[in-house]
């Protein structure tokens, strides 16, 4: 239509197939606590954090001493290969600060991996295709298939005894307690990954309305106004 070449843009008149996105259940607090609980004895306890981002870190990636890491690749599974990636977008690529429970997760996990090593000798044979100082290896070096998690976490919940998950839910949790303890949706969004802010709050909107009830009850106190002045606010808002 531009260069006149037709005078209709059929494709204007097509209906386009709704898309249904699958529901988000993250565990709450308790319910998280319970998993890692059951997971602290596992060799890749400090692994459950975003699964093809994580895979794909290796240990120069890693500043123990300011607590944090940086995401620069990923790791896929493409037919019947494994395939080291850049993240889709530069949001993706970033800094992530983390809590000190990780950063003792991850130098113990670095401590096992080295005793691995030992044990397995001349069979620790990392792919010719990854990086060096891969973080989590099979006991033998290789890059950890991504389907591995899968599995992983199926046994974990049941150990917990709770409900069945996907790693992504895991994603999901750490945004919905991060909500929960007053965290910024702007900060979240960062952390993440997401390119924009509006994709964190569609995503998480079912977990807002905790902090949208603790703005109006701060509200309440900086303004400390008592019942009669609260009325006439509040009609100014509406």
């Amino acid at each position: 239509m531009r260069e006149v070449l037709i005078a209709r843009n059929l494709a204007k008149i097509v209906e386009t197939p709704t898309v249904t996105r699958q529901e988000v259940r993250p565990l709450d607090g308790a319910k998280a606590k319970m998993l890692l609980k059951a997971a602290r004895d596992h060799r890749l306890y400090g692994l459950w954090l975003r699964r093809g981002e994580v895979l794909g870190l290796t240990w120069a990636d890693v500043d123990p001493t300011n607590g944090q890491l940086r995401v620069r690749r990923n790791l896929q599974r493409i037919k019947c290969e494994l395939i080291f990636g850049t993240p889709k977008t530069m949001c993706s690529v970033r800094t992530v600060s983390l809590p000190k429970r990780c950063v003792a997760a991850l130098s113990a996990h670095k401590v096992t991996q080295a005793q691995e090593r030992t044990v397995a000798g001349n069979k620790w044979r990392p792919l010719p295709q990854q990086p060096s100082g891969l973080i989590f290896t099979t006991a033998t070096g290789r890059a950890t298939d991504p389907r591995g998690p899968n599995r992983m976490l199926t046994v974990l919940c049941r150990n917990a005894e709770i409900r069945r998950i996907r790693v992504h839910d895991l994603r999901h949790t750490c945004a919905s307690l991060l909500l929960a303890q007053g965290v910024d949706a702007r900060t979240i969004m960062e952390t993440l990954g997401h390119s924009t802010i509006t994709m964190t709050l569609d995503a998480y909107a079912h977990v807002m309305h905790t902090t949208l009830r603790a703005a109006a009850d701060r509200m309440d106190d900086a303004l400390g106004l008592d019942e009669e002045d609260g009325d006439a606010v509040s009609l100014a808002a509406g």
